[in-house]
């Protein structure tokens, strides 16, 4: 990828921290007092919507048994896990991707993971989510400069067409010298489900296709030849580099429309 890359797509996963901040005077030193109630009134908040939802399902029971969708009473100790694995799985996740510079001016972190913290904090995290936005949108604005440069000399059928942001790759096969990738659409923007490069060839990939969910695309013209660039991420939220050249490109839905397109 030259535009999209994955410190692109890493970046973007830093811009919302400071969001669901609110400011609080405790946060500005270290008390296991004031976390445990915090924790405990946090708990109990989402304990309450989780006990609301479960009992509309209950009503709606027949409803989603027509669906296919099957109630499933409210278990307050299973919900109790769930918050708890839930708070430990974004306490670490925020170890990671905030800047130590800022981790340091946090007195406790387990009181930032449940968004409250002192308006010194909440400047620097609002000032590092907006410059990471910036740099975000710079790019985005870079590649639509791009391909406005280049559109006179790509296919607009094949650029149009190669958009499978949300899909996920189920499969790919060889078939002499063409590669098809069989997509699950579900989840995606687009009615496409098969594509196959024909006289292909692999110039990068870092990991298995199958099962990897596709983020972003680019293309381009190299000698005459359609050069394609994807950013896939795996069930391990690994992120993977796809390219492959190809002379010819066709797609096709099995699905919808039933048709072969070849570009």
């Amino acid at each position: 990828m030259k535009h999209f890359t994955k410190e692109w797509y890493e970046l973007c996963q830093k811009t919302s921290f400071h969001l669901s901040l609110e400011e609080e005077k405790h946060a500005e030193t270290f008390s296991e007092e004031y976390f445990q109630q915090l924790y405990n009134t946090e708990l109990n908040s989402w304990l309450n919507l989780q006990e609301e939802v479960a009992s509309i399902m209950k009503n709606n029971e027949t409803v989603n048994r027509n669906n296919n969708n099957e109630y499933e009473p409210f278990n307050r100790d299973r919900k109790i896990e769930q918050f708890h694995d839930g708070f430990i799985y974004n306490q670490e996740y925020l170890k990671r991707k905030l800047p130590e510079t800022i981790l340091k001016q946090i007195a406790d972190i387990r009181v930032f993971t449940l968004n409250k913290a002192t308006r010194t904090v909440i400047n620097a995290v609002t000032q590092y989510c907006e410059d990471n936005e910036k740099s975000v949108n710079t790019t985005i604005e870079d590649f639509r400069r791009y391909m406005g440069e280049v559109s006179n000399t790509l296919d607009k059928a094949i650029v149009d067409k190669f958009r499978f942001h949300d899909c996920t790759i189920t499969n790919s096969v060889q078939e002499d010298m063409s590669l098809i990738l069989l997509l699950d659409n579900s989840g995606g923007f687009t009615n496409i489900d098969q594509v196959t490069f024909k006289n292909f060839n692999i110039i990068k990939q870092e990991g298995s296709l199958e099962d990897s969910w596709w983020l972003y695309e680019e293309v381009y013209k190299v000698n005459d030849r359609y050069e394609f660039h994807v950013l896939l991420q795996n069930n391990n939220m690994g992120l993977i580099d796809f390219i492959i050249s190809a002379d010819q490109i066709s797609f096709k839905s099995n699905k919808i429309l039933n048709s072969n397109e070849e570009l």
